[in-house]
Parts: structure tokens; sequence; C-alpha cells
């Protein structure tokens, strides 16, 4: 592993990012902008006064920088350059070069061009790593976050193998995590814990039971799974979440409790080639008396995460989709008329060959009584 070092100003940091040089968006890290105003106005007020300001760690690849640490920090520069908050109200003026200058209650497009300068001028040190393995980032990343409040599924994302972390991957970066979860839980990777979740109770089966989301049982299923991730499964799970997005009004909402045993029903509806239209009405019918379904909310106080809650979640759902209703009876009908038209065309083909045969023995039988 390389690691360089370089002071960066600020404003060729921000024509980076617009043209993509710099990416937030990395499998490792958290969502962007998870930062309050005031935090976000204590950095630019740091920049403007010269203070030092944590490092940002990227990884370099394919001539583009990934960020695995300082998200954070790039995100509101990105924000503070684009109008999107002002400085905190209560911010002192600056000094630069002997003038003071007055700064509180601004964006950035109100700020005196000299001040503008100043922050376009103020770095920021960057780390690149090249010549990596994904070890080497996965151990970086742990390193650099192991004194910070992270949540379960951000601590268990470095401990993932490169497959299961690309599969977590592909399964958030589906557009229903963004219009079913809210922008707090998308901020605390409320996803990626319903797509390992998903991925549990799908690989769940009559020799593994992973019917259980505490912290050691994910442990346990990563330590599992890492070298068995099925690329068709994941294909599977990413059409089954894309379909049941399809199937709910755009401003539906679904308790998070309930998201990963809902995309694993709609797994099993896909796989086992069920209707999923009548699926869909399940789940609306589900949704629609969820605050009547008194059985259903008990269960909940006795703690979502435990073996218990989960297997309640499980089989509720397991019984809703193997009700004999939802299986798709075009599909049956088509089956039976291709097996029915197989067997009609095998006894013709053996009913002509065998007057193809009686036919010739006749001729010959006749040929050799005339003879």
């Amino acid at each position: 592993m390389k690691v360089s070092r370089e002071n960066c100003p600020v404003k060729p940091l921000i024509g980076k990012m617009k043209r993509e040089k710099i990416v937030l968006k990395h499998k490792l890290q958290r969502r962007e902008s998870v930062w309050s105003n005031p935090n976000k106005s204590l950095l630019i007020d740091s920049l403007l006064r010269g203070y030092i300001v944590p490092p940002v760690y990227t990884i370099s690849e394919d001539g583009v920088q990934y960020v695995i640490d300082g998200v954070q920090r790039l995100s509101t520069l990105k924000g503070f350059y684009n109008d999107e908050f002002a400085i905190s109200k209560k911010a002192e003026p600056v000094i630069i070069e002997g003038a003071e200058y007055n700064i509180a209650g601004m964006k950035f497009s109100k700020l005196d061009q000299v001040v503008k300068d100043e922050l376009d001028s103020s770095a920021i040190t960057v780390y690149e790593i090249t010549k990596y393995t994904d070890k080497d980032v996965r151990e970086m990343f742990r390193r650099l976050n192991s004194g910070k409040p992270l949540n379960t599924s951000q601590k268990l994302t470095p401990d993932m193998s490169d497959e299961l972390s690309d599969a977590i991957f592909d399964i958030v970066s589906l557009p229903f995590f963004e219009k079913r979860l809210t922008s707090a839980q998308l901020k605390s990777s409320v996803d990626q814990s319903i797509a390992l979740e998903t991925l549990m109770l799908c690989s769940t089966n009559k020799d593994n039971d992973f019917a259980s989301f505490s912290g050691k049982d994910k442990e346990n299923f990563i330590e599992f799974y890492n070298d068995k991730v099925e690329p068709e499964k994941i294909e599977v799970i990413k059409t089954a979440i894309n379909k049941l997005d399809e199937s709910l009004e755009e401003d539906v909402k679904i308790p998070k409790t309930s998201i990963s045993v809902l995309c694993f029903a709609a797994y099993r509806i896909c796989k086992d080639k069920k209707s999923f239209e009548k699926f869909a009405l399940k789940v609306s019918e589900f949704l629609a008396t969820y605050d009547d379904n008194t059985e259903y909310k008990t269960n909940l106080m006795n703690g979502t995460n435990s073996a218990e809650s989960v297997r309640f979640r499980l089989d509720y759902w397991r019984n809703i989709i193997t009700v004999k209703d939802l299986k798709n009876s075009r599909l049956t009908t088509l089956i039976f008329c291709n097996n029915l038209y197989k067997l009609i065309e095998q006894f013709c083909n053996h009913y002509w060959k065998c007057l193809y045969i009686a036919c010739n023995l006749c001729a010959i039988l006749l040929l050799l009584f005339f003879l």
C-alpha cells in the first residue's frame, strides 16, 4: 500500500468534485451530509480563520479518488459553495490582511470577494492511497473509525468480504430505499441493515437459521456468508425489491421493522414464480390495516431484533405467501398445456412410426404373394 499526502486548496477540491474526480459515494462510507448546520458552519469558520481541520482519506482507482473518510467535510464544502446553508448568525467577523469582514448569517454568494478568495485558498490535507488491496482499505476504514460512534451496520461493514460488500451496495443502490426510507434513516445506514437482514432471511433454511437480527447474529452470518455469495440470488432479490417498489404508491412508507421481511416475501414470490399482483394486494392490505393489527404490533414490543420477534414476522409472511390463491394460475396452465402437447406429439410420432412399419410389412407380403 502506498500513501501520498497533499495540502489541497478548497477551490480545486470543489472543481474535482464537480468533475467527479473526487467521488463521495463509497460502499464503506456513510451517506453524505450527516452533519447538522452548526457543525457545517463551524467547518467553514475554521477554514476562514486558518484553524487545522481533520484530513480527508481517499483511495485512487482509474484516475478517480473515492473518499473513505472525510465525506462530511467535503460534502459540507460542496453544499456551502452551492448556497445550501449559511454560516451561523453568531459567527464573529474574520480578519484578513488586517481588515475585518462580517460573515454571520451569510451564504457563500453573499460573502465579500476577499472572504471568498480566502476560503478558496484555504487548504485541507488529503491522503491518497494507491497500490492497495481491498483488505488494506477495510482495515484502514476500521482504524480510522475506531473512535467514532458508528451503528451496528457501519461497524460490521469492514468485516464483509468484497463479494458480500458489493452485493449489499448493489441492493441499497435501488430506488426503493431512497423512496421508502426517511433521510434520517438513510443517514444512519438503515438501508444497509435492511439489505443484510433480507439476505439473512433469504438464506434461512432447515440447515441454517438466521432469523435473528442481533449484532452477534449478524456477525455470525457475515462470517458464514462471506464466501457463499450467490450472484443469481442477489439478482432475484433486486428484481423482487424493484417489483415491490413498483407495486406501491409513491408516498407509501413501510414500517422499518417490516421492510426486510417484505423484501424476503417478495423474493420468495419471484423465486417460486407465484403471482406478484396477488402478493402486492396482500402487502397493500397489510399496510392499510397496520395500525389495527394488534397481534403483529404487540410482538414488536418484545424487541424487534430478537429471534422470537423476527421468527414471528417471518412466519407471518410465510403463511401469507404459501396460501393456494397466490399460485400463478396462468403459468400453471401454460406448463400443463406444454406438457400435454409434448405427450400428444410423442403419441403421434409413435403412432405414425408404427403405421409406417405396418405399411412396409404389408407391401413386402404382397410382393412375396404375387411373386
